[in-house]
């Protein structure tokens, strides 16, 4: 099953080939990249999703890339990856409300 991470501090020029060829520089494949973008100006809202083959690849990915120099950056940024909430390991009916 496919995962994905949520990728923040994105500049503007960042697109979703940037994402991915800046990816596959530092070794690692990733199926797509959706860019957020507001819905009246399709102006990049920041940051993004970057979907792997699956969570193992995905955790992989956090684990060994995470914080370091997003290649082709300008100028110079670290990639800030975070788990992008992947369905199944959280069950909304489990939370428990005061």
């Amino acid at each position: 099953m496919a995962a994905s991470l949520w990728m923040g501090d994105l500049e503007p020029y960042m697109d979703e080939n940037f994402i991915s060829r800046a990816f596959a520089t530092m070794g690692e494949t990733v199926m797509s990249v959706k860019i957020i973008r507001n819905r009246l100006t399709g102006i990049p809202a920041g940051y993004c999703f970057v979907e792997f083959a699956d969570l193992a690849t995905a955790e992989k990915c956090l684990h060994k890339i995470n914080g370091k120099p997003l290649p082709g950056a300008t100028p110079l940024l670290s990639l800030q990856l975070h788990h992008a909430g992947t369905p199944g390991l959280i069950e909304p009916w489990s939370w428990q409300c005061p």
